[in-house]
């Protein structure tokens, strides 16, 4: 298929969904699940095989579709197939007269992100520019991040008791969390130079290219992630290895499908180990405590708790616009006014609005809990957009995603300018989570990324 069929394509199927579109509550109906799941699948296949030429497979947009599809589509297609319920529907789905419409829109979602990535063609260049670096401010600041850090999170936090039941603060909250999100950002931006720096030392040789790597950033890295490991923390170590592995893929060599299957399976065992060590209260070590609670009892066990953020879908569909109008834009105000630091409470103070009505996650956690919550409900991206600007907003929004991804690996290949490599390892972090995240969820790490790049890396450009 050429490209114009292919966006013919993406139009017809959003067509066609229009006319299977179900009523907005309705009780659950296996047959149209299966209806919907298959536009899904379909449309998957079709962007798949436009990237036919491409042999890489660990890329943003495959990272994206896996975790976007878990999110929205893993319990779904559990109850169409066989009927497979969460242990605790209530927790997962605050109604299950909003199945069918939820998942209707959210392919809705992601065929508009396809026809948006679509639309975008891939251009080249004749020559590609090299980069030469110079970091060392960017280095000198981890470090003293790193010690800002280490000093302000706190025991608890930092010996995993948060996780294991002892109270305390998981570092949300207060100067360690900008020091920690600092301290993330420069580690990736770091990793976008390394990367840059180094391309053209490959030689068929993956391991030997990584040992020869600078020492001082393969140590700093590998106990960064090791830390939140220990912790229990495993959103943090991710999102290095996802940064590093896309511009790996994307600029030194392609790591194949099979090389993808294994990482994914290693990844998703390790990671469940983690996530159980760090819920036992047997006060142990969190990775034995996670082999000791370790029973997977069916595949889905591995990625439950990302796919449990459909609750999060189905209780704006039971709230808004039944009850609460469209918010048209104000539960972004969370996102956008945190790339400046303590912007939100000072923006409460000035203003008459509740903390609650800043953010999608917030207002969905108000809608369970209400003004004294025990915990935060999250949101994911369809529930994000929709409970701002509606069925219109998921159409605009998540094609205007498609077409900013599309973007930046575009740039990504082309390497013309350092910036937007920076940006591809910013969005990499991100991109399998962004499905339970917020639309603007990148935001404040480009301003943050570009902005320590511009200032703490010295770089020259050569044309080759």
């Amino acid at each position: 298929m050429n490209v114009i069929h292919i966006r013919l394509t993406f139009i017809l199927l959003l067509f066609a969904l229009f006319f299977v579109r179900p009523e907005f509550e309705s009780v659950t109906d296996p047959e149209l699940l299966v209806i919907y799941i298959s536009f899904f699948f379909t449309a998957t296949f079709i962007h798949l095989l436009s990237k036919r030429d491409n042999k890489n497979w660990f890329r943003l947009d495959v990272m994206f579709l896996l975790g976007y599809g878990i999110v929205h589509f893993q319990w779904p297609i559990m109850f169409a197939i066989s009927g497979i319920y969460p242990e605790k529907f209530a927790k997962v789905s605050m109604s299950s007269f909003y199945v069918n419409y939820g998942t209707w829109l959210a392919v809705v979602g992601i065929v508009s992100w396809f026809f948006g990535h679509s639309l975008l063609a891939i251009k080249t260049v004749p020559n590609i520019v090299k980069y030469s670096f110079d970091y060392k401010k960017l280095f000198g600041l981890i470090i003293v991040l790193s010690g800002l850090f280490l000093s302000t999170a706190g025991t608890d936090y930092l010996t995993g008791g948060v996780y294991k039941g002892s109270g305390g603060s998981a570092a949300g909250e207060g100067i360690a969390a900008y020091f920690q999100l600092l301290l993330a950002i420069a580690i990736l931006v770091i990793t976008a130079v390394i990367v840059l720096n180094n391309k053209n030392n490959f030689n068929h040789n993956s391991i030997f290219w990584l040992l020869k790597l600078d020492k001082k950033y393969l140590f700093m890295t590998l106990s960064y992630i090791l830390l939140f490991l220990s912790i229990g923390d495993r959103g943090s170590g991710i999102q290095v290895v996802f940064a590093f592995l896309i511009l790996f893929g994307s600029i030194i060599r392609d790591i194949t499908l099979i090389e993808l299957i294994l990482m994914t399976i290693i990844g998703a065992i390790i990671l469940t180990l983690i996530g159980l060590g760090r819920s036992s209260l047997d006060g142990g070590n969190i990775l034995s405590s996670g082999l000791d609670s370790f029973e997977m009892t069916s595949g889905y066990d591995i990625t439950l708790e990302l796919a449990n953020s459909i609750r999060t879908l189905y209780a704006t569909l039971a709230a808004v616009p039944e009850y609460h109008d469209y918010f048209y834009g104000k539960l972004w105000l969370d996102k956008t006014l945190s790339i400046i630091p303590f912007a939100q409470n000072i923006y409460l103070q000035i203003s008459e609005d509740v903390a609650y009505e800043m953010s999608s996650s917030g207002y969905i956690t108000y809608l369970k809990f209400g003004l004294n919550p025990t915990s935060g409900e999250g949101t994911s991206l369809i529930a994000d957009t929709f409970i701002n600007f509606g069925l219109v907003g998921v159409l605009f929004f998540l094609f205007l995603l498609g077409m900013f991804f599309k973007k930046v690996e575009n740039e990504l290949k082309l390497q013309q300018n350092y910036y937007w490599t920076v940006i591809a390892a910013l969005l990499g972090s991100l991109a399998f989570y962004l499905g339970r995240g917020s639309l603007f969820e990148p935001f404040r790490y480009m301003v943050w990324g570009l902005g320590l790049s511009y200032f703490f890396v010295k770089r020259r450009r050569m044309s080759v």
